[in-house]
């Protein structure tokens, strides 16, 4: 064909294979499977002596062309009389095998049935080359190299209709031709339809048929031109299916994700696991499916999903509801299962009717992968939900589904789920599961950052749960506002509302909420400095999530627990808390979580002056970040990066990495992170000789964060400052900045921190000769609460320093 495109992969595959070879080319309807075989053909032609046979082995029609008919025709086109033609099929069998056998051929056999239709005209001995296409996987088929023909990628897409309409037309409508190439799914058949639909209408522009085309519920009566139609391609596969095969078919447009696997198929059908899993291969094989790209799974063309929906509609409604309401029904069941695992609740999940429908969950991993897989079908189902079963079901799908998600780091199904579930709750008098979609939705700001816009929901959570005099909203409701007061800097604000939380969960016996609580205050104590009590309280948090078997709760616990360790100087017992909450979230699946503890481990590792081990943990920060479309921890990466490569003395390209970070905190308004960024170029800007731009960066980022009550992290500030100060000789400025990092940390700064802090103030009372000041500041450095190796390793390095 003069107009054929692209297949270059698929091409340079058949030129290397050897003569003797027979290529099945098997693919969905339209996806070019008999212009690949003739193009192939056509271009081996001359290494093929005795010519070229075709045959359309009729494989759609309700009666195939029988293989010894084919035979015959065959035969007499290589010379063999119509007379000495066996009428017997065996006969003729012996007479064609001889006749083909290593003969220098080209054979297409297009359009098969079934493998019993080819087996007996692949020729024997190795001189032929035969081209198979067939709408059919041919699973049974062997010795033959497999072809699976796929849609065009998109530049082929658009080269084909340049080709077919001309450049002049695509070029001057760039938008619209992507809206028809789109629309057509890049399907060749399709593309091939709407071009010559323009070809043959004068009037038509590009932009009038991306219109046309643009009305999902008329496309594939718009791809038709001629006796070219979408339509009667898919239809004479469909008519080929079994009964059963042709039911799941239809059920299957009921879902309402983007694929769909077994147990989700048994629910619209209505069979067991192990019959549609034989059913969806049954419609793989027919091409009619193609797998996803998680194992296992399946999803529709977008042309096919169409007319999947199209044939539904042609069902009685009450068959479609029923299928419906299973599907439902399974979803809800199966996510209050995952939920039950995820929080280490099996014996409510062993308590479980075994005739409710639901996926086989039983363990934590199965849970996952359940949630992994099932996750967007099930929050695009709330509005199913709403629609055919009412607003209760609904919403208590969303409530089951946003503890899932929240499991699994999916911020982005969780929006949808918290959206959907609270516009399910209005519609509902007095629902009360609009505070467990509200706490949900508070919580995902925390992970989101958005500590004041979290703070505002949590606040409502606490004083509706107040005012209906519900217990357990208020031990959530005052734990979470004491958390998001706590991530705003207002620790001391904080502290009553989690105390509150603690005294009524241990009184109700809500031990999830206990441990919660305890979690939190430990989180307040280490950032007081306190890492005893801190300890305590996470230890005993620690116990209430191993017991409860709360996976989630204890792989974060783990984390900070570690940076709790960190921060007292305890390095290697904080890598091995790091390193099995790393492993933790790993098998969760919890990407966000994932790249925290990443991130927080790359800081235990750097305090131990493993600055290479701690690069390679942030450059694989960064790309989980990118893969889940997390910017801000991306950046946040790239940050940690160019800290280390600083320190390795590779300023350039530390540099290059602040600079990126700096822009993408601007882009995102994320003010406290730039500042963080601002000051971790504190050094690098006094190594590049930069003084007045460090400091002015330094009082930018410590004005801000001061306005926004991050003492703590201005205190930061000021110890960078008194290090690159005492590293420059100006013990002055040095004194000042670690009097003052000293002074805002106070009790709101851990050990390791103050330690540093102290050391620098020691080191530059000294070299100004300050005699008394530096005992005073030696005594206090005495005191802090720090592992005893690492006191002795700084008392030692003073003691070095110090001047005789």
């Amino acid at each position: 064909m003069l107009d054929f495109t692209g297949r270059e992969e698929e091409i340079r595959l058949a030129e290397d294979l050897p003569s003797g070879t027979a290529i099945l080319i098997t693919g969905k309807p339209g996806v070019g499977k008999t212009s690949l075989a003739t193009h192939l053909a056509y271009g081996v032609r001359m290494s093929y002596a005795d010519g070229e046979l075709y045959a359309d082995l009729r494989g759609h029609d309700d009666k195939p062309a029988p293989p010894e008919e084919v035979m015959g025709r065959f035969l007499q086109a290589l010379g063999v009389p119509e007379q000495d033609i066996p009428s017997d099929p065996h006969s003729r069998l012996d007479i064609y095998r001889r006749v083909t056998a290593d003969r220098p051929l080209v054979m297409i056999l297009d359009n098969a049935a079934t493998e019993k239709q080819v087996r007996p005209l692949l020729p024997s001995g190795t001189a032929a080359l035969v081209l198979v296409t067939s709408r059919s996987q041919l699973s049974g088929l062997e010795a033959v190299k497999r072809i699976d023909l796929d849609i065009f990628p998109s530049g082929t897409s658009l080269d084909f209709l340049r080709r077919v309409t001309g450049e002049d037309i695509t070029n001057s409508h760039p938008e619209a031709t992507e809206r028809v190439i789109s629309a057509c799914g890049h399907l060749p058949l399709a593309l091939r339809i709407a071009a010559n639909i323009l070809s043959t209408s004068r009037n038509m522009r590009m932009s009038d048929l991306a219109a046309e085309l643009s009305d999902q519920r008329d496309i594939l009566e718009a791809l038709e031109a001629g006796d070219l139609a979408i339509r009667a391609a898919f239809t004479l596969s469909y008519r080929k299916l079994g009964k059963g095969a042709k039911n799941a078919f239809k059920q299957l447009s009921h879902v309402a994700g983007k694929d769909f696997g077994s147990g989700i198929c048994a629910a619209l059908v209505g069979c067991d696991e192990r019959q549609a899993r034989k059913t969806l291969r049954k419609l793989r094989e027919a091409n009619l499916i193609e797998p996803s790209q998680n194992p296992g799974r399946y999803r529709f063309h977008d042309l096919l999903g169409m007319y999947s929906r199209e044939k539904s509609k042609g069902d009685p409604e009450e068959k479609s509801l029923s299928a419906i309401h299973r599907m439902l029904e399974w979803l809800a069941n199966s996510a209050t299962k995952v939920v039950l695992a995820a929080s280490g609740r099996f014996g409510e999940l062993e308590a479980m009717p075994p005739s409710a429908r639901s996926a086989d969950i039983d363990s934590v991993e199965s849970a996952i992968t359940w949630a992994r897989d099932e996750l967007e079908n099930a929050s695009s189902a709330i509005s199913v939900a709403i629609q055919h079963k009412g607003p209760r079901d609904a919403e208590n799908l969303a409530v089951s589904l946003s503890t899932v998600c929240e499991f699994t780091g999916d911020w982005q199904n969780w929006e949808e789920v918290i959206d959907g579930g609270l516009k399910a709750s209005a519609m509902i008098e007095d629902s009360r599961d609009t505070l467990s979609l509200l706490t949900s939705q508070a919580n995902l700001a925390r992970y989101r950052r958005e500590f004041r816009d979290g703070l505002e929901i949590a606040s409502q959570v606490y004083n509706r749960a107040t005012e209906a005099g519900d217990d357990f909203f208020i031990a959530s409701g005052a734990n979470l506002y004491g958390c998001l007061k706590m991530d705003c800097g207002e620790f001391n604000e904080a502290i009553p509302f989690i105390e509150q939380s603690l005294k009524i969960s241990r009184e109700r016996g809500l031990r999830h909420q206990v441990g919660q609580a305890l979690y939190n205050l430990g989180t307040i104590h280490r950032s007081s400095g306190n890492m005893k009590e801190a300890i305590r309280h996470f230890d005993q948090d620690l116990k209430v999530c191993m017991d409860l078997g709360d996976e989630l709760g204890t792989a974060e616990t783990l984390n900070t627990l570690a940076l709790t360790y960190s921060d007292s100087g305890k390095f290697k017992e904080a890598e091995r808390l790091h390193r099995q909450s790393l492993d933790r979230f790993k098998r969760i699946g919890n990407i966000h979580k994932v790249s925290m503890v990443t991130n927080d481990l790359g800081i235990t590792l750097r305090r131990q002056g493993r600055n290479n081990e701690a690069l390679a943990l942030y450059l694989e920060d960064m790309e989980l970040s990118r893969s889940v479309g997390n910017a801000s921890g991306e950046a946040l990466a790239q940050v940690n990066a160019a800290e280390v490569l600083h320190a390795m003395g590779k300023s350039k390209e530390a540099e290059e990495r602040f600079a990126a970070a700096v822009c993408v905190f601007t882009d995102l308004g994320d003010a406290e992170r730039l500042a963080r960024t601002l000051i971790t170029q504190i050094p690098l800007l006094f190594s590049a000789g930069k003084f007045e731009l460090a400091e002015e960066y330094g009082e930018t980022a410590i004005a801000h964060l001061v306005r926004h009550q991050h003492v703590h992290e201005a205190a930061w500030a000021y110890h960078l400052l008194a290090q690159e100060y005492e590293k420059s000789g100006e013990y002055e400025k040095s004194l000042a900045s670690a009097r003052s990092a000293i002074e805002m940390g106070g009790s709101f700064s851990a050990p390791y921190f103050q330690l540093v802090s102290h050391s620098i103030c020691l080191k530059a009372s000294l070299a100004l000769g300050r005699k008394s000041e530096s005992e005073e500041t030696l005594a206090a450095l005495r005191e802090i609460d720090v592992d005893a190796e690492l006191m002795d390793e700084v008392l030692g390095e003073l003691e070095e320093e110090q001047p005789e």
